[in-house]
């Protein structure tokens, strides 16, 4: 959980291949809402990618973190 953790820590500090590695890691899920009537639309997964990667950029890791 801790790699996970630091990758998006990464990715929102502008490690562009810390987001490459996220998205890649859901990928089996953009793909999953990308098929149309059993295809794959790759205009629907462009745009899925895209907005995770803004969701990534603006997801606020500190309301998902404990404080000790």
């Amino acid at each position: 959980m801790d790699e996970f953790i630091d990758l998006i820590e990464l990715a929102q500090n502008g490690n562009q291949n810390a987001e490459a590695e996220l998205v890649l890691q859901y990928q089996p899920l953009i793909n999953k809402y990308s098929m149309k009537n059993g295809h794959l639309d790759e205009d629907c997964k462009q745009h899925l990618t895209l907005e995770f990667i803004l969701a990534l950029r603006r997801f606020d890791l500190s309301r998902y973190l404990k404080k000790t």
